[in-house]
């Protein structure tokens, strides 16, 4: 397996720089989640639902049989403003991951990959959800995240470990 996440090194920096570059606030992923789609539409075998809790993303690999697994990474940004000079810093003024979300999508992006290959392979059997969460970092005016949204729309119901 080291073999094939070593091989996703170079677009694991690509897709967290653009993140970083890109931040959403939370209950505002729309592009995010878009990236994040377009990325996992790449890879075989990956079942894709969007709009699951408000902008969430859910991407399934599985062989019908065996127990069921969540895999989870947050997507938004904080409204803090980036004081950094290097070449990716956000392109939205008062908007940055300073949180690290984009590297945990960045990282659940490259686990998907390694784990279609395994699973391509015969080398897995069962069920594994990648769970993009919307609005991690904030609530809405129910006083909810995303989380309580995409626990209310069944995300969760069929998994057997987290």
């Amino acid at each position: 397996m080291k073999i094939e996440a070593a091989s996703l090194f170079e677009k694991l920096i690509l897709w967290r720089r653009h993140l970083h570059e890109h931040p959403e606030l939370s209950f505002e992923e729309t592009e995010t989640a878009k990236f994040v789609v377009d990325e996992l539409l790449k890879i075989e075998n990956v079942l894709v639902e969007r709009n699951i809790g408000g902008n969430g993303v859910v991407a399934t690999l599985t062989t019908g049989e065996g127990p069921t697994i969540a895999l989870r990474a947050d997507m938004d940004a904080l409204p803090i403003q980036e004081q950094n000079h290097h070449s990716f810093v956000s392109k939205k003024a008062g908007i940055m991951h300073a949180c690290g979300h984009d590297a945990h999508t960045a990282m659940l992006l490259g686990a998907v990959h390694v784990l279609a290959e395994q699973f391509r392979e015969g080398e897995l059997t069962g069920t594994v959800k990648f769970i993009f969460q919307p609005a991690e970092e904030s609530t809405d005016i129910h006083g909810l995240s995303g989380a309580p949204y995409m626990i209310q729309a069944g995300v969760i119901q069929d998994v057997d470990a987290e």
